[in-house]
């Protein structure tokens, strides 16, 4: 059975309640290719273990650090995958990736000191730099060639902290390879810097490319690594607010649990959502194999029908679910081209604004596919004919 075909979404659910820029905040006939969250329904077995989770009627605190179960499965995914050997005691439950990301920076991080953060890159890393006191300072990334590596050594000052590491990356869908990673390890020892790495997007990417984790680079990255992961983008969990972070030791793990606020209850993931990313993990090994297939189909059909548009530079992403073609040859900016598209073509899209991603995303839209084909071909189709004859 195919689990990815139009007949699969509920677009009634969806109106009701898929938020945030999604299908309940736009007007009837307008097609949401927005946030990065899935249109299809949780795998089944994760819909199972939530129903008998409910079924006992009980549903208690869970540790500060999360569930037993929970750490170890989340140990045991990464061990799978990458062959990684995570002890759970290293493993701290968190309300999202999101949410790890910021409390790693307050943990870590102090005012005054200073964040290097990629140039374009999910405004996230940013926003947990600033949350902390610390300063961003922004370095380049590039879509594809080499990385400058020289001008992030030139950004680092004695206030330097931390990097960033958001790999894959998002918004360009770059996947690091390990000699690149190697690069920033020792950029990071060289500075004693700590490494941040979101790898929220690991599960979704592209043949024949592979993700490298940053602690498969081995016992010299584990000291300094902090390690986000979240089940939002692989299983469709992104309103359950489930992650993880992996900290360097055991006693790491106690030092971040007391400075996020777990303690006292203002901080941690619910037990409900843990249950779900357990059945996740364990049982859903499958249902995400095929989510992958149908993805890599929708980045083709994507680049397929957006890089044949006039004004328009997008080569393929090797990973994740968006597509973020450069369209300064249209001679429109970015937020004109998105508020073009939403009235003309009732599809709506996401301008590369540097609130969100920083200036180098300038001169850039961005679009999720995590929709059916019916969808997508009638949202690219819409968008070729109301497709801007360049400015002059």
């Amino acid at each position: 059975m195919n689990l990815f075909t139009h007949a699969q979404i509920d677009f009634a659910a969806l109106r009701r309640g898929a938020y945030n820029l999604r299908w309940a905040e736009v007007e009837e006939g307008v097609i949401p290719l927005t946030a990065a969250d899935s249109d299809f329904p949780a795998p089944e077995p994760v819909r199972a273990a939530l129903a008998r989770v409910l079924h006992t009627g009980y549903l208690n605190y869970a540790p500060a650090a999360g569930l037993p179960e929970f750490r170890e499965a989340a140990a045991a995914h990464y061990a799978a995958r990458d062959g990684i050997q995570l002890s759970a005691e290293r493993i701290v439950a968190v309300d999202s990736a999101a949410s790890g990301m910021v409390a790693l920076a307050r943990t870590y991080l102090s005012p005054g000191d200073e964040m290097l953060v990629w140039d374009p890159v999910d405004f996230l890393f940013g926003h947990a730099a600033t949350s902390a006191g610390a300063t961003v300072v922004r370095v380049p990334f590039a879509r594809t060639g080499p990385l400058d590596f020289e001008a992030w050594e030139r950004a680092i000052t004695p206030r330097t902290r931390m990097i960033g590491v958001c790999q894959p990356h998002n918004p360009f869908g770059r996947v690091l390879t390990r000699a690149e990673l190697e690069r920033i390890l020792e950029l990071a020892e060289r500075h004693n810097l700590w490494v941040l790495s979101d790898e929220i997007w690991s599960d979704i990417v592209h043949p024949p490319h592979q993700h490298t984790a940053f602690l498969a680079l081995g016992e010299r990255a584990r000291p300094r690594t902090l390690l986000v992961h979240g089940l939002s983008k692989s299983y469709g969990l992104a309103g359950l607010r489930i992650g993880f972070v992996a900290l360097p030791d055991a006693q790491a793990a106690q030092r971040f649990i007391e400075a996020s606020g777990a303690l006292y209850t203002s901080f941690g993931a619910t037990t409900l959502s843990q249950y779900a990313a357990i059945a996740a993990w364990r049982d859903c090994g499958a249902w995400l194999a095929e989510w992958k297939v149908h993805l890599t189909a929708q980045r083709d059909l994507a680049v397929a029908h957006l890089a044949r548009l006039p004004g328009v530079e997008l080569p393929a992403p090797q990973a994740t679910f968006v597509v973020f073609p450069r369209v300064v040859g249209t001679g429109w900016e970015p937020e004109a081209l998105v508020a073009h598209l939403r009235r003309e073509a009732r599809v709506a899209t996401v301008p590369g604004s540097p609130r969100w991603f920083g200036p180098g995303a300038a001169g850039h839209i961005r679009l999720a596919l995590a929709t059916s084909r019916d969808v997508l071909q009638e949202a690219l189709g819409r968008i070729e004919q109301a497709w801007p004859v360049a400015r002059k």
